[in-house]
């Protein structure tokens, strides 16, 4: 099996065919644009929440592991990441957002005169 991850280029969900996902993944020497075909078996999460391929949207971050077949891919999971500010690195919204407390802060109770 193959792993990518990339940016959601564009969603084709036609009646007529399955539904597949063009998604744009970079390298270290060029882009690619790679469509795979969302089967029936697929599971799509955010998170812990499952979506139908109806909730994908163009511009979001996903990490796909995918099938290869004779000429074609078929996407076996699709997990959809939301980038943003991490705790767990050391930084909190409050420390870009002007709060009073900041992720240094936290745990150190108030120091006794």
């Amino acid at each position: 099996m193959r792993m990518i991850h990339g940016h959601i280029e564009s969603v084709i969900n036609r009646p007529t065919t399955p539904p597949s996902l063009i998604v744009r993944t970079r390298t270290s020497l060029e882009t690619d644009r790679l469509e795979c075909v969302i089967g029936m078996n697929s599971r799509i999460n955010r998170g812990s929440r499952r979506l139908s391929v109806k909730e994908l949207r163009v511009g979001e971050f996903v990490v796909a592991t995918l099938r290869v077949h004779t000429g074609w891919l078929e996407a076996e999971q699709i997990d959809v990441i939301t980038l943003g500010i991490d705790s767990a690195i050391g930084l909190s919204e409050k420390a870009y957002s002007g709060g009073e407390r900041k992720t240094s802060d936290m745990g150190k109770g108030k120091e006794s005169k």
